[in-house]
């Protein structure tokens, strides 16, 4: 087969997919990506070539207008989604004018795309190709009301609307063919239609790794992450660093803080006891951890729960909260809103992802469940079954 890819515009959309590629790669099957000039270097770091499109659409300018318009709008998840949706729209038509010539003239037999690539639907029916989405994490889309993902068409945007008949495309409640879940049910917050679960299997870039982080540490050690997009976005406030650091000071632990490049300027302040390193794959740190404290994203807290490793989440916006908070109601961590964070939930947080016996059983069972789901190998051999006829 031959199988268009279209993540989003962000790596941390993109990394989730890599498995999935090499499992269709190893499978003999001929991959394309097509993704935006701002994650290209992600994609070639995976070992695949990329095929730019909307090399014109700013993501990031789009990003701060957002953030504008949620400040005015408050907290309310559903004036973030919407907000969101304008957004991708206009990001949808950017892609969809490159990639639909891409599609017509290479005839791919799958179209595999972001839940959030609006795109993606219209450039599967102008091949002529099923789509399959791929799911990050828990499916907050279907949860707040999202194109595609059970929304009634009505409720669209006119411009998304609008683009799908530009290219003749009648557009669905359901976009896709078929939906790979990497999210067990406990994790999942609610049911999607042709749901196909698909294990998780962690990728976080490539970088070196120091010899000493993939040996057993001396002590116990802590993993804390704020991510790579989350304190560009919403500034290092979003992330209660000093209470961390703070708490986990009365514990005799070693702790390493893992951070993109250019966020060594929030780090300045920390005591030399903290080890800072850059942009190292937390999939490769995580074996040798007894506990991580993230910001809540999903590379993280499904590469944790992947390890079996006790969470404690520190969330900022709607989304993350939502699936965070399924990943407390297994018992394998805690999720605390930074808005209602205090020194003193922080600090019973994490003495329970160090001390707590049952914290650490849960995690792995829910290490179990993912570890049950089939292996993308085996989604990849099923895929021609499950879309017959579709």
């Amino acid at each position: 087969m031959r199988i268009l890819l279209l993540p989003f515009s962000a790596p941390s959309h993109y990394m989730p997919m890599v498995p999935l590629i090499w499992a269709f790669r190893a499978a003999g099957h001929t991959v394309r990506v097509a993704a935006q000039p701002s994650i290209a270097a992600a994609v070639v770091g995976s070992g695949l070539p990329v095929v730019p499109v909307a090399a014109s659409y700013d993501m990031a300018a789009e990003v701060r207008r957002n953030r504008r318009l949620l400040d005015e709008a408050g907290s309310d998840p559903m004036a973030m989604f919407r907000a969101m949706t304008e957004s991708h729209t206009a990001l949808a038509r950017a892609v969809a004018a490159d990639a639909v010539p891409l599609a017509r003239d290479w005839r791919p037999d799958l179209v595999v795309g972001d839940p959030l690539m609006l795109a993606a639907p219209i450039v599967a029916a102008q091949a002529g190709a099923p789509l399959v989405t791929q799911l990050w994490g828990a499916d907050i889309m279907r949860m707040f009301g999202y194109p595609g993902a059970g929304q009634p068409v009505d409720d669209w945007p006119e411009s998304l609307r609008a683009l799908h008949a530009e290219y003749g495309c009648d557009p669905k409640p359901e976009s896709a063919a078929a939906t790979l879940d990497a999210c067990t049910p406990r994790l999942q917050v609610g049911e999607i239609p042709s749901r196909v679960p698909m294990r998780f299997v962690p990728y976080n870039g490539a970088n070196a790794i120091p010899p000493d982080l993939v040996r057993p540490p001396r002590k116990r050690r802590v993993l804390v992450t704020w991510g790579s997009m989350l304190v560009r976005r919403e500034g290092i406030g979003s992330f209660p660093l000093t209470d961390v650091m703070d708490s986990l000071a009365d514990f005799d632990v070693e702790v390493v803080l893992t951070v993109a490049g250019r966020d060594r300027e929030f780090t300045e302040s920390l005591p030399s006891t903290v080890r800072v390193v850059e942009s190292v794959p937390l999939n490769e740190i995580l074996p040798t951890c007894h506990a991580i404290v993230h910001h809540g994203g999903s590379g993280s807290m499904m590469t944790a729960a992947h390890h079996g490793v006790p969470q404690v989440s520190l969330t900022a916006t709607p989304d993350v909260i939502a699936y965070c908070d399924r990943m407390a109601a297994t018992g394998s961590g805690t999720n605390i809103p930074v808005a209602t964070a205090t020194p003193g939930l922080v600090r019973s947080a994490i003495t329970d992802a160090l001390t707590s016996d049952k914290m650490r059983e849960a995690a792995g069972d829910l290490q179990a469940e993912m570890a049950a789901q089939p292996s993308p190998a085996e989604v990849v051999d099923r895929l021609p079954e499950l879309l017959q006829g579709s």
